[in-house]
């Protein structure tokens, strides 16, 4: 049983992350444990990226994605889990290491997304990532849920 559970939602692809939730909820420690939901918003990946847009813009895209990720929750998570979201800008693997670290997560599970071998070539893989650096146990998620 773990007492903080860190599952990263794409919210471009929410279907990816039902699984995770299904094994967080048979994992999790009932008796104090929480599932701490975060999402990177997509488009502000760097920093450079980030500086051509207004500050205006960017709260009010935080503000659509916060939202986004409260109706997530509020639609896959049962009422009585305890839970804490998160969003946050960046590279999408880095973001969730950093997390990890700051909630003290015990297991982070994630769906991994199939993709062809030009795209893990060029682009590499952000589960890849979470699992080379992060200090605490990662639980990878493969089936025909996340093969698209």
């Amino acid at each position: 049983m773990f007492k903080t559970i860190l599952i990263p939602v794409d919210l471009e692809e929410p279907a990816f992350a039902e699984p995770a939730i299904a094994v967080a909820l048979r994992e999790l420690d009932r008796d104090g444990g929480h599932i701490h939901l975060m999402t990177v918003m997509p488009g502000f990946v760097s920093p450079m990226v980030a500086s051509f847009f207004d500050p205006a813009v960017l709260a009010k895209a935080h503000k659509a994605v916060d939202q986004h990720l409260v109706e997530y929750a509020a639609t896959h998570l049962p009422a009585d889990v305890a839970h804490t979201l998160s969003v946050h800008q960046g590279h999408p693997a880095e973001r969730i290491i950093k997390e990890a670290a700051a909630i003290n997560a015990d297991l982070i599970i994630m769906s991994a997304h199939h993709r062809g071998r030009l795209d893990s070539a060029l682009l590499g893989s952000n589960s890849a990532r979470v699992v080379e650096r992060a200090q605490c146990s990662v639980l990878l998620l493969r089936g025909a849920a996340t093969q698209a």
